[in-house]
């Protein structure tokens, strides 16, 4: 009896001690996150973040005045540079109320929101290390088409970004005198002539004949360019082999299909190539490549960061 007695009470105290072992560890999800809370490492992340934050917002707030000093208040995408500076000074300040005991009580949310922060830092800087590489990879050098993506123009004159686009569409095509230009891109507000004009008459002041480019006059988007492309680069086939085209080239109807399995070098700045390159090859065209104009200028750095919510929007629409 007194045998039985003694296990009853080392079962009994094992028990006690499981279940203390079991409360503990309920209650050290709670316990841990006050501890990375207190860590000296978890400190010194929040202040780096603090720091790299407030030198983005003082740049953000000198590249907004250069952009606008170079390229004036119209320009596409100005509002992200201001907008991005305020948010991020108020998580700043956020960020040295919480560090400074102030607000504790977000100290939890405040790991969380600078732990996406530096997630969407990492996912931003490989998109534009792709986009960076994509920009300087050389072209074919055989092409039969060379499209030259439209862009901005003010009244009749090209922007610094077309302009760049135009001087590197005419270098290839002197080198390559087989190759038929189409200049795409429609009438904007603040155009007085189409895109594709404009680029017509920078070809030809460039020594481009007249004869080897073709017109797009019509497009809106970098989608719409390479679609209603793909209808004059079909039509001119058409006409080329003597037979009347399919009544749908006639105007400016799109065509029932977008394949060209010729070989086409698409012409644009090279932030933008990436994008191009891969909206044109799931629109049917089988063989093409991008030539990127290398250029620098005062808004390129907004066009790479503009680019990458060009990307992933086009990424959600189903269009990669």
């Amino acid at each position: 009896m007194g045998l039985k007695g003694l296990f009853f009470r080392r079962d009994k105290s094992d028990l006690t001690r499981l279940t203390r072992c079991l409360t503990k560890e309920r209650l050290s999800v709670g316990e841990r996150v006050k501890r990375l809370e207190r860590s000296k490492g978890m400190q010194v992340f929040l202040w780096v973040t603090l720091a790299v934050l407030l030198l983005y917002a003082v740049f953000a707030f000198l590249y907004s005045t250069v952009v606008v000093y170079a390229s004036g208040t119209g320009t596409s995408f100005l509002w992200f540079w201001p907008l991005t500076c305020v948010v991020a000074l108020a998580a700043v300040v956020l960020l040295f109320l919480v560090l400074t005991e102030r607000l504790v009580q977000f100290k939890t949310a405040a790991m969380c929101l600078c732990g996406l922060f530096w997630l969407f830092v990492a996912v931003f800087l490989s998109v534009e290390a792709v986009v960076f590489s994509a920009g300087r990879k050389a072209p074919a050098t055989d092409a039969k088409y060379v499209i030259v993506l439209g862009a901005q123009v003010r009244g009749e004159v090209p922007t610094l970004v077309l302009s760049a686009r135009i001087r590197a569409a005419a270098e290839y095509l002197k080198e390559h005198p087989q190759a038929i230009a189409v200049a795409s891109g429609g009438k904007g507000n603040g155009e007085n002539i189409s895109e594709a004009e404009a680029i017509r008459r920078g070809l030809i002041r460039l020594g481009i004949p007249e004869e080897r480019i073709l017109m797009e006059d019509t497009s809106t988007s970098t989608a719409e360019n390479l679609r209603f492309s793909a209808r004059e680069i079909q039509r001119y086939e058409w006409e080329k082999s003597g037979v009347q085209a399919p009544f749908f080239f006639c105007g400016n109807a799109e065509p029932l299909i977008y394949n060209v399995p010729e070989k086409v070098v698409l012409v644009t700045n090279d932030f933008h190539v990436f994008r191009a390159v891969k909206l044109a090859k799931n629109l049917g065209y089988t063989e093409v490549s991008g030539l990127g104009a290398t250029e620098f200028f005062a808004v390129t750095i907004q066009y790479y960061v503009r680019e990458f919510f060009a990307i992933t929007k086009e990424a959600l629409s189903g269009n990669f």
